[in-house]
């Protein structure tokens, strides 16, 4: 029997150990706004800032004040009301009355086949003049000088598109922890140092941010390509990556921020099954959270001495990946200790999604429940 603990023990360190070793060596190579300096002068580009909102009257004018207070002076901010039930409608109408150079658009029905966001989008470039294109959320919050720093930023690099992590704010600590390990494990598991590199596979699109020249955002097929799949924003970068257009993802710290991701753990557990909506997706999430998330602290109570100092080893692998990534993303040095708490939040939200989808017929996210035989996640 004290060989089953020796295995998971060492696949643990091999795994943990190994991608800690790299991160640390590798992570230097990843970008961070905040460290750009804005460009003084010269002809500047416009900007199209498109938003997608639905049922969104907590954050939304947040988030467009903080886009109206720009440095950069060329932009357009257009936000489009995606069927909302609450007064998402009337903050827009109440922005775009205030201030010229935001729009707004109502959509009342989502085609068949479409994602909501992804529609709402579509819709938004249609009405855009902007030689850049950004896609954002409702609750998310600009510094001042954003995106003035990140278009100087595409030029000095040649970029087509540029995508960065950002900062999470509010007073929910199981959503910093979740985003702490989503994008702690972008940037390590991921190679985000790679995404810069044409010849490299490596892409990322993050939905707080994603900026892409209009004309390259044509020439991949637009929103269109990938309409009905749950992960948009990846498929946007992922894309963009194929096609052969330069990309780089790098960190928002400081610049831009996610304000209070998910108000509670339900909402949390409810954006797993976004992903996890299938049987077979769900297993595979429960045995992989199970054996290299919770195992290796049930591991230094079980099983040899040896198994038990293997398990320690991995932990403490864990919680240096984690501190390395805050000093980079802004995100606690100690989220390390919530690892386990978030792979049984992965666990929960997996199988409960599963589940609900198949008494549903269909995944159902922010009350539009689409059919999961042709849904991709």
């Amino acid at each position: 029997m004290n060989w089953v603990y020796w295995i998971m023990g060492g696949l643990n360190v091999l795994m943990w150990g190994t991608i800690a070793v790299i991160f640390t060596v590798k992570a230097k190579g990843i970008g961070a706004l905040h460290q750009t300096k804005e460009k003084d002068g010269g002809e500047q580009p416009l900007i199209s800032v498109i938003i997608a909102a639905r049922n969104e009257q907590k954050a939304l004018e947040r988030c467009v004040l903080s886009l109206v207070k720009q440095t950069y002076p060329k932009l357009e901010i257009i936000v489009v009301n995606d069927r909302s039930e609450d007064d998402t409608g009337t903050i827009i109408a109440k922005l775009a009355a205030s201030y010229p150079n935001i729009a707004g658009i109502n959509i009342n029905e989502l085609p068949e086949r479409w994602m909501g966001k992804s529609h709402a989008l579509l819709q938004g470039t249609k009405q855009a003049k902007g030689e850049w294109l950004l896609f954002t959320d409702a609750d998310i919050l600009f510094d001042p000088q954003c995106l003035a720093k990140a278009i100087t930023y595409t030029e000095e690099h040649q970029l087509d598109h540029l995508t960065m992590i950002p900062d999470f704010k509010g007073p929910n600590l199981f959503a910093k922890w979740y985003a702490a390990f989503i994008f702690m494990s972008a940037s390590s598991f991921g190679q985000l140092w790679k995404i810069k590199d044409p010849k490299a596979q490596q892409s990322l699109g993050v939905g707080a941010f994603n900026l892409i020249r209009k004309d390259v955002y044509e020439r991949i097929g637009t929103h269109s390509e990938f309409a009905y799949i749950t992960t948009d924003d990846a498929a946007l970068g992922k894309k963009v990556k194929q096609d052969g257009f330069r990309q780089d993802a790098i960190y928002g710290t400081r610049m831009v921020a996610v304000w209070n991701w998910y108000e509670n753990l339900g909402q949390l557990i409810g954006s797993v099954e976004k992903s996890v909506f299938r049987y077979s997706n769900a297993i595979l999430t429960t045995i992989s959270c199970l054996l290299t998330m919770i195992y290796p602290w049930v591991g230094l109570f079980i099983g040899p001495l040896s198994a038990k100092g293997l398990c320690a080893f991995s932990l403490l692998s864990v919680f240096w990946l984690y501190a390395v990534y805050s000093r980079h993303s802004g995100s606690g040095f100690w989220y390390g200790i919530a690892h386990p708490i978030v792979g049984l939040l992965l666990i929960i939200g997996g199988l409960r999604g599963a589940i609900r989808a198949s008494r549903r017929g269909g995944m159902t996210w922010r009350g539009t429940t689409y059919d999961r035989k042709e849904l991709k996640a």
